[in-house]
């Protein structure tokens, strides 16, 4: 869409028809050559008229060149990713090149980029032929055009609800979840294998997540208590860390993670030492599940360009019964997927077309799509569930610990589980502002009939802008809208 202002050469025309009208007003007293008078009074707004006319339609057709022309400089110029002096130089030659009319100059190009904008504006001087007689030599004309600059690329995060409430449904939530996955995804990678353009992570997340490949370099040489015993039996899911930490865009370098090792309980009734008693969960719907890692969702899948691989990491997304859902957690490591520090760091790939990396490069954009199917909420298991009973605390292990305990208390220094939901719900709130001021496009889905209303709307208020936020009764439409959000995805990009 195109933005054009030009100026008005009315202000001119007013005061020469003033300057006529005097001299008029002068010949009108003198009685001497009426006639002459009269017929002069005849001749020169006629002539004005003529003059106007001819003079007019010569600015209409100037204008309607220097517009054509600066047109073409904007959208050439929404293709190019240079600096300053680069655009203002390719700015000038493409208006140059397209604007050439007798008895016009050009005078001034300028370009500015503002955000994913480019604004092109141009100025030039007409000669007049008629309006000479009414003291006006020459116009200015001035017009500009808007347009939104072209995308070059995309790194795009899918945050994925993978809690125990997706096994619920006939197919299973988790099933549409993958079902609908693969059609973002293959709207996407368009059959190409590696594409170019595009860079794509997906965050399962649960009561916790499994940064996977690089947990391990996460959680420190001594691995924060874990005996060596249990080194081989963990899976590499972790603990938030303490403080602004807990959920802040920082590497290991400013603080270290520690292992998700839920050690046995009465609520986890297992033996280490006899594999028979270890049911980590996902593959069925149970509470009865037990082990060191339950609530331990599939591995984060880093930023890729590989098809392969993120098509494995749909395929093995499944639902993990017991600790709850913590939507604060999967955004926060959605976030982190997306950002140039460690843990971490694949958008410090260079852009060969900028030099910057694709974190910083202007072609490339950003984006998050998040979906849930319920409250965020620290569950706490209620009774018997196989060899597990309810615990006397106030609720499962989580990627915080147990609610009312040491760990979590440092954070919500609360053991009420409403209260703890509140301060869940506003702190991923907080973090999608946060993505949001780091020009993260932001896509939420919330999905089935358990989403409260009050879920809806921090789902809503999170995401870009009212449009953006979807909810999904059923796996039809979740489907249907997985692939609006693949489509709408894809316009960020240029497939080159």
């Amino acid at each position: 869409m195109s933005n054009r202002k030009t100026t008005s050469i009315t202000q001119k025309f007013t005061g020469a028809f003033a300057t006529v009208a005097a001299r008029m007003g002068a010949w009108r007293d003198n009685r001497r050559g009426a006639m002459a008078v009269n017929f002069a009074l005849l001749l020169i707004p006629l002539l004005a008229s003529v003059g106007l006319s001819i003079d007019g339609s010569r600015f209409l057709l100037t204008r309607y060149h220097l517009q054509a022309a600066v047109d073409a400089a904007a959208l050439a110029l929404g293709t190019v990713y240079e600096d300053q002096a680069t655009l203002d130089s390719l700015g000038d030659t493409f208006v140059a090149k397209n604007f050439s009319l007798a008895d016009a100059s050009l005078d001034s190009v300028s370009t500015v980029v503002s955000g994913d904008t480019v604004k092109v504006s141009g100025t030039a001087t007409m000669q007049t032929l008629f309006m000479s007689i009414l003291q006006v030599s020459e116009v200015k004309v001035s017009v500009s055009t808007t347009v939104k600059r072209a995308g070059g690329g995309l790194l795009v995060s899918l945050v994925l609800d993978n809690t125990g409430s997706m096994w619920s449904g006939s197919p299973s939530k988790i099933s549409a979840l993958r079902s609908a996955s693969d059609i973002l995804v293959d709207a996407l990678f368009d059959d190409d294998p590696e594409p170019k353009d595009l860079r794509m992570s997906i965050v399962p997340y649960a009561a916790t997540v499994n940064p996977g490949s690089v947990a391990d370099s996460l959680v420190g040489p001594h691995s924060y208590g874990l005996r060596s015993d249990h080194k081989d039996r963990w899976k590499g899911c972790v603990m938030e860390r303490d403080g602004a930490d807990s959920i802040a865009d920082t590497g290991p370098d400013v603080a270290k993670w520690r292992p998700f090792f839920w050690e046995p309980s009465v609520d986890n009734d297992y033996d280490l030492d006899n594999p028979s008693t270890i049911a980590p969960g996902g593959a069925y719907d149970s509470n009865a599940i037990t082990g060191p890692n339950i609530g331990c969702p599939t591995p984060i899948l880093p930023l890729t360009k590989s098809y392969a691989a993120v098509d494995a990491a749909v395929d093995a997304l499944t639902a993990w019964n017991r600790g709850g859902t913590l939507g604060d957690i999967g955004m926060a490591w959605g976030i982190r997927t997306l950002s140039p520090g460690l843990p971490f760091d694949e958008s410090t790939e260079i852009d060969p077309k900028t030099g910057a990396t694709l974190w910083d490069s202007p072609r490339w954009r950003k984006a998050i799509m998040m979906m849930t199917d319920g409250d965020n909420v620290f569950y706490d298991l209620p009774g018997n569930a196989g060899p597990n009973s309810a615990h006397p605390g106030k609720s499962d292990y989580t990627g915080y610990g147990r609610l009312g305990e040491s760990q979590a208390n440092a954070i919500f220094n609360t053991s009420n589980t409403n209260t703890a939901k509140g301060i869940v719900d506003n702190r991923l709130k907080s973090l999608c502002t946060n993505a949001k001021n780091q020009d993260i496009i932001i896509y939420t889905v919330t999905f089935g009939s358990s989403p409260s209303s009050s879920t809806k709307q921090i789902f809503q208020d999170c995401a870009s802008d009212p449009g953006k936020y979807y909810h999904a009764p059923s796996k039809t439409e979740l489907e249907n809208i997985f692939g609006v959000i693949g489509a709408e995805l894809s316009k960020l990009r240029i497939i080159k």
